[in-house]
């Protein structure tokens, strides 16, 4: 993560290291003129935090409990986060192997059968 996404991300979680941060390829209008931010997906303890920092910031957690039917959908190359919270962001474009990555640590008793 960059300066500023740290910054937020410890302001929001503390100090605690997240397990997995993905940069993803889906980016957002956070205040920048002439381009748009990156949004940030990491798994902390048992929350899946999405964020993002410019001008403007946006910040999501979500328990890892509550978004266990997330998908990755292979058509359109979007992990898609599902969960009773209503996000304002819940589709992240990013490459197969992150989505994966990010599905073991919502589908853990899965990796048994």
């Amino acid at each position: 993560m960059n300066g500023k996404a740290k910054q937020l991300f410890r302001e929001e979680v503390g100090d605690i290291e997240p397990e997995l941060v993905i940069q993803t390829k889906a980016k957002i209008d956070a205040g920048r003129w002439w381009r748009r931010t990156p949004l940030w997906l990491c798994v902390v303890g048992r929350d899946l935090v999405m964020l993002a920092v410019a001008r403007r910031r946006y910040f999501a957690r979500v328990p890892l409990s509550d978004s266990q039917d997330s998908f990755y959908h292979h058509a359109t190359g979007e992990f898609v986060v599902v969960s009773d919270q209503d996000l304002e962001i819940p589709n992240f474009l990013m490459r197969p192997r992150d989505a994966l990555a990010v599905l073991e640590y919502l589908k853990p008793s899965q990796k048994s059968l």
